[in-house]
């Protein structure tokens, strides 16, 4: 609007200008038409008049051409002020749209790591769970391995209960009549029934007697030779001195001297300077 008005105001100045100049030509003219005649006066007359027509076309061309001027940029000033406001208005748009697709990125985010979280917690567990069973798993194999072990060192345990009953009876008296009386050496001859590391079961005709303790102290001789009661093969003849232990009760043995089945009575000579196994040179 300030643009229109500007070139309005310029097309009437320029009106102004026009018609002080056409007065002030027609006073100089007056001034010479008084020494023309009167029909020269009226052609000049006319002829300044229409040059003033013609001057307030040109200006009135002028102003209008400079009000559509005027128009046109006012229109491109409205046509701009529109295409900022649709602008604004797209940018506040796709503002909100990159606010609300960060608050679902987040909400998600929040939602995996919750997933993840709960996964984690179920996996320890699961872990915790599995290590346990194999802690439980583990300990049942270790106990049933060392009851085998045990059934394996001591095969004829469950048959001496059974066969011979009073045998724990005796051992229980023999360990009483230690405590009574001071612990003295006793000897036993018999067969063996099972023998291991740690004990040898002595047989006499056939019953299960006495089990005797083996310590890292026994003495123990296989046919003549020196060797560990592991080496004791069952059936073997035997000649074991004891003592009961004062702690215990049990009997424990001093020294045993065996002798195996396929061998004579009286001790073998070692053969090429070679020991049984276990028997330290």
């Amino acid at each position: 609007m300030k643009s229109r008005a500007a070139w309005l105001g310029a097309g009437v100045a320029a009106l102004v200008v026009g018609t002080t100049a056409c007065q002030d030509g027609d006073r100089s003219r007056q001034d010479t038409a008084e020494k023309n005649t009167p029909g020269q006066q009226v052609e000049q007359a006319q002829l300044q008049s229409e040059k003033a027509f013609d001057d307030a076309r040109d200006a009135q061309k002028e102003a209008s051409s400079q009000q559509r001027e005027a128009a046109r940029a006012q229109e491109d000033v409205q046509h701009k002020q529109q295409e900022l406001q649709e602008a604004q208005a797209k940018a506040q748009k796709e503002s909100q749209e990159a606010q609300a697709s960060q608050q679902q990125a987040q909400a998600r985010t929040q939602q995996a790591q919750s997933v993840a979280q709960q996964a984690q917690a179920s996996a320890l567990a699961a872990q915790r769970q599995a290590q346990q069973n194999f802690t439980t798993q583990q300990q049942q194999a270790s106990n049933e391995n060392a009851a085998a072990n045990q059934r394996v060192a001591n095969p004829d345990a469950q048959q001496q209960q059974a066969v011979n009953p009073n045998v724990a009876t005796q051992q229980a008296a023999i360990a009483q009549n230690s405590r009574a009386a001071p612990a003295q050496e006793q000897q036993i001859s018999g067969d063996v029934l099972s023998a291991s590391a740690q004990e040898v079961l002595v047989s006499q005709r056939g019953e299960p007697r006495l089990r005797l303790k083996v310590g890292p102290s026994t003495q123990v001789q296989v046919d003549g030779r020196a060797a560990s009661a592991a080496d004791i093969q069952e059936g073997a003849q035997v000649r074991a001195s004891y003592r009961t232990d004062a702690s215990s009760g049990e009997p424990q043995a001093l020294r045993i001297d065996a002798t195996s089945r396929a061998q004579p009575a009286a001790p073998a000579p070692a053969e090429s300077g070679e020991s049984s196994p276990g028997v330290p040179r």
